[in-house]
């Protein structure tokens, strides 16, 4: 058996991290997490105040993941960057979308608030529609994500879905939802949905900018 680790708050952290992508959040434990790391659950908590404490440092550390572009980037593609950055972090780590609203920030969060809200500031926006911009971004992150990560939990198998809508939904009846569903049907590989709206958002916020 190999020599164990030492104990800091980084290895405990990115040893939560690695269960949780594994098993998702439900099956973190502090005891399971100690057991992994080969030291007694006690000792966890030299570094970590409690699960809370864990767990706001695991969401803090998928933030810090997110890239931040070049200073010299123009605001438009230096937000977009940001926030594809940070849609892939959370799809990477499928478990902390659904704790990102909920656990209190860390360094690297307030730096990515920080970054978008200085792009944001210095895109000759009113400052009302800039922190607008701010939460339809970070909303259009956090809830794409949530949202896509969901449908591919329900969704198992393509075909036994389609076969359940169309024997389910009458053309006649809702002619429209079965039009969408068979575009999706018959695009498999149709463009970038996230990329699509979160262009939508900032093409909106710069002609408030040049009508500013």
């Amino acid at each position: 058996m190999g020599e164990r680790q030492p104990l800091s708050r980084d290895t405990i952290l990115i040893a939560a991290m690695a269960i949780a992508d594994e098993q998702g959040v439900g099956g973190l434990s502090m005891r399971k997490l100690a057991a992994q790391l080969g030291y007694e659950v006690m000792s966890l908590y030299n570094h970590v105040r409690n699960k809370d404490d864990l767990l706001d440092g695991m969401v803090d550390l998928v933030a810090a993941e997110i890239v931040e572009p070049p200073t010299d980037l123009p605001w438009k593609p230096a937000v977009r960057e940001i926030a594809m950055s940070a849609h892939g972090a959370l799809m990477r780590h499928r478990w902390a979308a659904g704790l990102w609203s909920s656990r209190w920030p860390g360094r690297h969060r307030w730096q990515h608030m920080e970054a978008l809200l200085r792009l944001l500031g210095g895109a000759d926006l009113p400052d009302d529609v800039a922190d607008l911009g701010f939460h339809a971004v970070t909303m259009h992150i956090q809830g794409f994500t949530q949202q896509q990560l969901q449908y591919s939990v329900v969704v198992t198998d393509d075909e036994e879905m389609y076969a359940r809508f169309h024997d389910a939904v009458s053309p006649a009846e809702f002619p429209r939802v079965v039009d969408h569903v068979r575009y999706h049907q018959e695009h498999e590989h149709h463009r970038d949905e996230f990329g699509f709206v979160l262009d939508l958002i900032l093409d909106g916020l710069e002609r408030l900018a040049d009508d500013g």
